[in-house]
């Protein structure tokens, strides 16, 4: 499948309105990146304005999924989508509900980042910081794969994609038993709401880390028409080698 098959169609309107859904399933793609670089930078700097623009945004990616589930329904009441047009429908809603989710993670570790600025808490020099610095980046680096593997009709880094979040989840478990033991430390009740507010947010960046690579999976269905969400490692990795071919 390449993109010139979105505008291939007899109906000049078919054609512009699968266009548009494309480019906003993209626009929306772009604010969740932008988010997760925002809030990258706020927690590397403790950067309260960062932090707050990241949770700002939510508002926006909301009302992108709203417009995306408009032209959706629009192209679905009004023109004769093909099989390939109907694809990318179910992708672009799939997509639009993965982005949202995304954004309303990255909402409570906005907050914890905001909490550590207005406080001046050294989150820093909590074990589990660094794991969710991690956690972070590698959201940024999977959702930007995905989203270029959309743009292109290119599945070949969904792989790459699948094996980081199985090492995200890993990543989870050692942030997980460093917060247990530092709260099985902890000495006051402001210690504790800090580790709490640490769980959250630790949580909330693994289940980003899962939400990029259902985009991924999502990419994989419009491309090749197959739902790969059930497949283990290794018959995914031979659809997608048997596509490279």
């Amino acid at each position: 499948m390449n993109r010139d098959e979105f505008n291939t169609h007899i109906s000049g309107q078919l054609n512009r309105n699968l266009e548009a859904l494309f480019n906003q399933v993209l626009e929306m793609g772009g604010l969740v990146e932008q988010q997760l670089n925002d809030l990258n930078r706020a927690l590397e700097n403790n950067d309260y304005a960062l932090a707050h623009s990241a949770m700002l945004l939510d508002k926006t990616i909301n009302k992108e999924e709203i417009e995306i589930d408009r032209l959706c329904a629009n192209v679905l009441a009004r023109q004769q989508p093909t099989a390939s047009d109907l694809r990318l429908i179910v992708m672009a809603i799939r997509v639009a509900i993965d982005l949202e989710r995304m954004g309303d993670e990255a909402v409570k570790i906005a907050k914890l980042a905001m909490e550590q600025c207005s406080t001046n808490r050294d989150c820093t020099q909590m074990p589990a910081y660094g794991y969710l610095r991690q956690l972070m980046q590698a959201s940024s680096e999977m959702i930007q794969k995905s989203l270029n593997g959309f743009s292109r009709l290119d599945i070949s880094d969904v792989m790459s994609v699948y094996r980081e979040e199985e090492q995200m989840d890993e990543v989870l478990k050692q942030a997980m038993a460093a917060i247990q033991q530092e709260l099985l430390a902890a000495d006051s009740a402001d210690k504790v709401d800090l580790q709490v507010r640490m769980l959250m947010a630790v949580r909330a960046a693994e289940r980003i880390t899962d939400h990029a690579l259902n985009i991924g999976e999502s990419v994989v269905y419009l491309v090749k028409g197959k739902d790969i969400r059930d497949l283990d490692e290794e018959a995914m990795r031979q659809l997608l080698e048997d596509n490279a071919r």
